[in-house]
């Protein structure tokens, strides 16, 4: 939601369990509403809607957005919404200090589907489960109002489309993306490396996103950028819609400015490693689930990835990317 500045962050905790969700499957629904995301390749649903909550994720998620009561077809995974439970899921913060917006998440394997997860997640004010095979889903809001309600949703939509993706050959990963010439380019690297700064900074290309960018497989097996309405703090230009098969991608490293920007090679086992870190909700579950290093590794290998040296604030890059062939 481009309106949410908020950044999730996943720290160590444990949802609710099975029992928690087999019991919530009961409780009342929040109402007769049902909405949907729709992405290429991937659909994200809610059902059980008030009216309120109906119209605002209308409005916050359009393009993508649609009334799923009379959309075309049935979202990949379809979260029935309901209340109770705690007052809230993680403790909040002491008044007067600052809220850190956190994520808890738990995976096992799903014995109903071979070779995919149950994903449990929860957010202060929001608890979910559901398959990254797809299907019906769980989501249940606690008693307490400490979390806004477009948060909780926010990031259940983050943690749900980096399963779903991965499990089907692509990633969701912290980097901005922006549209060239046909090719999409990625840009990567912790909070402050300058994802935003770059973004804003451009004007030879459509950004996608300067927060989160969603890959996934196209017809040919190429990886392709998929437009989301993840886009983070940018809000210039059109939502990007479609897919663009991906060109290259960046680890960013500040230079001090005014020195030029530079593309330089980089190990392929630190890229790797750099990339890999950049997958949030996904990364911390690795030592679970190793097969996931093998899912990114064929995601990650299938472009080249370079060093750019970011220095001036401006759009020069774009030379320095073209001087190195990409």
């Amino acid at each position: 939601m481009s309106g949410d500045r908020s950044r999730a962050m996943v720290i160590a905790g444990s949802p609710p369990g099975p029992d928690f969700f087999a019991a919530a499957s009961g409780w009342q629904s929040l109402g007769a509403r049902s909405a949907a995301i729709d992405l290429p390749g991937m659909s994200i649903g809610f059902e059980g809607m008030d009216e309120a909550w109906h119209a605002r994720f209308l409005e916050s998620y359009a393009p993508y957005s649609r009334d799923a009561a009379t959309g075309p077809a049935a979202p990949m995974v379809t979260f029935r919404a309901s209340r109770g439970g705690p007052e809230q899921y993680i403790a909040p913060p002491p008044a007067g200090v600052e809220a850190i917006n956190p994520v808890w998440v738990e995976v096992e394997d799903d014995p109903a589907a071979a070779g995919h997860c149950h994903v449990r997640c929860c957010t202060y004010g929001l608890a979910a489960a559901f398959s990254s095979a797809g299907g019906a889903g769980s989501a249940v809001f606690s008693r307490g109002s400490f979390d806004p309600r477009e948060r909780a949703v926010e990031n259940l939509l983050r943690v749900a489309t980096a399963w779903l993706a991965i499990m089907r050959g692509g990633l969701l990963m912290h980097s901005a993306s922006i549209i060239k010439d046909g090719r999409a380019y990625l840009f990567f690297g912790q909070s402050g490396s300058g994802k935003s700064t770059l973004a804003a900074l451009s004007r030879r290309g459509q950004v996608a996103s300067d927060d989160l960018s969603l890959l996934l497989p196209g017809d040919g097996g190429d990886i392709e950028i998929v437009g989301a309405p993840f886009r983070g703090t940018y809000t210039g230009g059109a939502a990007v819609s479609g897919r663009y098969p991906v060109r290259a991608a960046f680890r960013l490293k500040k230079a001090v400015p005014p020195e030029r920007s530079a593309v330089e090679p980089i190990k392929p086992g630190m890229a790797m490693a750099e990339a890999i870190a950049n997958l949030p909700f996904v990364v911390d579950q690795l030592h679970i689930r190793p097969d996931l290093f093998g899912r990114a590794e064929r995601v990650l290998t299938s472009f080249p990835i370079r060093l750019l040296r970011f220095g001036r604030l401006d759009d020069s890059y774009w030379e320095a990317i073209a001087a190195a062939g990409l």
